[in-house]
């Protein structure tokens, strides 16, 4: 099977998300509430929102929430859970807001992985830079790249979690694939704490994090990185 783009894959697998790919909701409480001890309250963007889920804990945090999504099936069922602006478009073609108007943007559960194009990350995060007000931030979950599975023959598939398998297919990138849905696949990015430090070199300040319990962020190993970054 071809693998799909970020749009396509997620239209063909809302309607399975919550129960089968989704966060648990308790993870959306803990990071609101890690958000809200970071920063102040403002206008808070989730970039890839996907079927909403951290839309109404941010709400109840006392952040104003927008969510953004390409895939108008996951969004539709974001509209079932909250009342927040719901926004439809794809961020590779730039973030339709305009400049200064933001005070944070989120991009929770590894939606940059699916920018996987020729400078679509370094646009993107000049796209983030220019919606974000004077002192605004940004703040990225990620897989650890501890966390993706050795590759003993090159291209070979392998299990990467129960249910999801992936494969080398170039430099930084891997075909993932679901194996409840058919073998349906797309490309991510794999990005390591190099990556991280190239792509945030120009931010005024930069922090990086084992997630959103707290604790010293590891290199070598560990689950996810989030990654905070202030304009």
């Amino acid at each position: 099977m071809e693998p799909l783009d970020s749009r396509a894959f997620y239209d063909r697998v809302a309607g399975v998300y919550d129960q089968r790919y989704a966060y648990p909701p308790a993870l959306g409480l803990r990071q609101a509430l890690w958000l809200a001890q970071t920063f102040a309250p403002g206008t808070v963007l989730d970039l890839g929102c996907g079927t909403g889920r951290i839309l109404g804990p941010l709400a109840q945090a006392g952040f104003s929430p927008v969510g953004l999504d390409c895939s108008r099936a996951m969004l539709h069922r974001a509209h079932r859970k909250t009342a927040a602006r719901l926004v439809l478009a794809d961020a590779r073609q730039g973030l339709p807001f305009s400049g200064n108007s933001l005070d944070l943007v989120i991009s929770l559960h590894a939606t940059l992985i699916h920018f996987t194009g020729p400078q679509e990350l370094e646009n993107l995060l000049a796209e983030v830079r220019r919606v974000l007000a004077p002192g605004g931030a940004l703040v990225v979950e990620l897989p650890h790249p501890a966390t993706y599975p050795p590759e003993p023959v090159p291209g070979a598939w392998r299990e990467y979690q129960t249910g999801m398998r992936c494969r080398s297919v170039g430099p930084g990138l891997e075909e993932m694939s679901l194996v409840e849905e058919g073998g349906l696949c797309t490309l991510i990015r794999v990005l390591r704490v190099a990556d991280i430090k190239r792509l945030f070199s120009g931010w005024r300040r930069v922090e990086m994090h084992p997630g959103f319990r707290g604790g010293k962020f590891r290199p070598d190993r560990g689950e996810v990185m989030v990654v905070a970054a202030w304009v």
